[in-house]
Parts: C-alpha cells; structure tokens; sequence
C-alpha cells in the first residue's frame, strides 16, 4: 500500500510544519501591516511569541493535525477504532462482536452393545496442551445414547469466546471426567454450527466497510453477496470465493466459504443457503448457492534435526510442537502465526520451513519430502502428517 504523505500535503497548502515557520508567518503579517518587528533570538517578545504561538501551533499541525485527524478521516490510512467505527457506520456496518464456537462432538459407546446412556449437560470435552493452552468444550443439554446406537452427535458450546476453538477434526478429543459407558469422545471433520470468533479487528472491519462501497448498486454482484454473508461472526471478506461460469446452468453461481481454522458443518452452510435463497436475499433471477470451500488431501512429511543439546523431553516437545504448527498453516488451528494455504495460490514448504525456524531456536536444520502445493478452486487439508527426528528417527 503506497503511503500517503500528509506532511508534505500540508506544506503545499501553505500551512507551516515547523516553529521557524510559524514565526517567519507571523512576522510577514505584521510587515504587511506596516509593523516592525525584534526578531533577534535575544528578544524577549519574540522568544514569547515562539513559546506562545509557534510551539502550540507546531504540535496542532504536526500532532493532531498530521498524525492523527488527516490519516484516519480516510478508510485506507485509518487506525483509530472510534474514526473506522464511524466510517462502518456510514455503510449500515457495526464491528462484530466475540463469539462462542457452537458444534457437535461425537460420543462412542465403550461396548458394542448395552443399555441407553446419558451424557450430562456440563460435560467438558478437551484438547491436548497446544501451545500452552488446553482448549475446552461444553456438552449443552443432557443427551441419551439410544440402546444399540454405537455414538452419538452431542451439542456443545466452547468455554470461552474466540476462533481458537474452532480447531480441526479430531482435536477434542479428552474427557477429563469419565462418562460412563463412553470409551472415547471426538469432534467430527465438519463439527462447526457456529463459528467461534474474536472481535472485530480493524483491518477486517475496514475490509468489510470497503467492500461495503462497491455493495450499494442494487444488482446482486459478488460484493452484495459478500457484505450479507460476512455479516455473519467467524466469515471474513478473504474468505470468500465465488465460482461464475453457470456451474448449474445460465445465472448460477457457488459462495464458496471457507474458515480459517476448521470446516463448516452442513448446518451452518444450510442456514447461510436459507438467509440467501428462501428468505429471499437474492437478486432477481440470481441462482446463487452457498457451499464449503472443497478440500484435498495432502499428505506431508518433515524431518527435523534439532540440535544435538537439546534434552530427549525437550526434542520430543519440539517435534510436538511442530506438528502444530505445520496443522496451523492447514487450518487445524490458530496457535501460531503461520502462513496458511489458500485456494487460487501456491503454498511454499520452503517459506513454511523459515516459519517454523523463526518459530522454534531448537531445529538445527529440516527436510521436506514433498514440493510445494499448487491449489485451484479447493484447500489443501493435511492427509497424513509425518514428523521425524532426523538424529535418530521417526519419534
């Protein structure tokens, strides 16, 4: 993004930027008024009008002025929350608020038959330590494994709000308190009703108030779709792709949507279909469907070779700890800051290898056994995951 000088749009108007500029200003008013002035440093006159004037004027100019009104009265150069919140609001846009995850877990009968079983409201599910932190997931109700059924899909609500928790299949996984009857708990691939998210944060908000600009013809384009599906919590505008080109036939399209961490359950997708088609949000003629972003398989391997001080805890916590970060840049997670894959693009192992580098002191050196990802209209999604110490193999 080209930076925008407002200094120097200020000095065009012939507004001074500096306190010798301000009294140079001050002096030629007087001189044309038929005034003469002792403008020597020594005057005390002067001096006062530089303490009086020119230094208040400086900081006006510069401070609030420069720094702070011009930069954030437009929505590219705007970083005070108070100033994009207004620009929102002039497209009908409210920051969106924190939101608890919403899915289902799924409960497995310990024998292969028996008798029905309840699973109490308030059972906690969790995950392994991740990071630092063990995420947490609440069953709603009281459910009842029917006699005979194997398991059974329970309704549960994150502990707290956040997109942390909306992790990938299989990471809720522990039971912290025995259920009896239940042998073992996990959350499905497509477990999300309810995308847990995070506050707003400013460059999202501005991305949604932008695409707000180009969303106020009438004319269902890809940018009404966009503002009305991203009013939703856990959709963000990049994280929409729409497919043209008549999938279905003349006046079709596909919304395809995608989650930063996790996969959307058929639920979610069939109420965002609803909101769209039959409560009638949709142009005249528009055929538009709502679907999950397809994933591929990708099966990857990685040896690290930590460094040879390292204790054997402390190499197998990093091999851990790798995996998650490489299950973070496929969407497994959001415990670290790493670049993701995306449909449309290429996904660069050697960029993740400097990742994780950056990321972790104790990796001496690492291989890959795969080259990079090439994506079109999908994300790649991690098949199978290999981690080997490369010192003494696979751990």
């Amino acid at each position: 993004m080209t930076e925008i000088d407002f200094k120097r749009i200020v000095e065009q108007a012939g507004i001074p930027t500096t306190e010798a500029g301000w009294l140079a200003l001050f002096k030629q008013d007087v001189q044309k008024e038929g005034g003469v002035i002792n403008d020597s440093p020594y005057s005390p006159f002067w001096r006062l009008v530089g303490a009086l004037v020119a230094k208040p004027l400086t900081w006006i100019v510069n401070t609030l002025l420069v720094e702070k009104v011009l930069p954030n009265l437009f929505l590219k150069t705007a970083t005070d929350d108070a100033f994009i919140e207004a620009k929102a609001w002039e497209h009908g846009l409210t920051r969106k608020s924190e939101a608890r995850t919403q899915g289902t877990v799924r409960f497995f009968r310990a024998a292969s038959t028996g008798p029905s079983l309840l699973i109490s409201a308030g059972t906690l599910v969790q995950t392994d330590l991740i990071n630092g932190t063990v995420y947490r997931v609440i069953t709603q109700d009281d459910a009842i494994l029917p006699e005979g059924d194997a398991s059974i899909l329970v309704p549960v609500v994150a502990e707290q709000a956040g997109a942390a928790y909306n992790l990938g299949e299989g990471y809720y996984h522990i039971l912290p308190a025995a259920v009896t009857g239940i042998s073992q708990v996990r959350n499905d691939e497509d477990w999300i009703d309810v995308p847990g998210a995070d506050p707003e944060r400013n460059d999202e908000l501005k991305q949604r108030t932008r695409n707000a600009y180009t969303a106020a013809t009438p004319w269902h384009i890809d940018a009404v779709y966009r503002a009305m599906l991203t009013a939703r919590s856990g959709l963000d505008a990049d994280n929409i792709y729409f497919e043209h080109d008549a999938p279905r036939g003349p006046g079709t399209a596909n919304a395809l949507i995608l989650l930063d961490t996790g996969t959307p359950s058929q639920t979610l997708i069939d109420e965002l279909n609803e909101y769209v088609g039959a409560k009638g949000f949709h142009g005249h003629g528009d055929d538009l469907q709502v679907m999950a972003m397809p994933g591929v398989d990708v099966d990857v391997a990685v040896t690290i070779y930590p460094h040879t001080y390292l204790l054997d805890d402390e190499v197998a916590s990093l091999l851990a700890d790798v995996a998650d970060f490489i299950r973070c840049a496929f969407r497994e997670n959001t415990n670290y800051q790493a670049t993701r894959t995306r449909p449309q693009s290429r996904f660069s192992f050697s960029r993740l290898g400097q990742e994780l580098h950056h990321q972790f002191e104790g990796i001496n050196s690492l291989s890959w056994a795969q080259g990079d990802i090439s994506s079109a209209i999908n994300v790649p999604r991690i098949g199978a995951l290999t981690v080997t110490n490369g010192n003494t193999g696979a751990l």
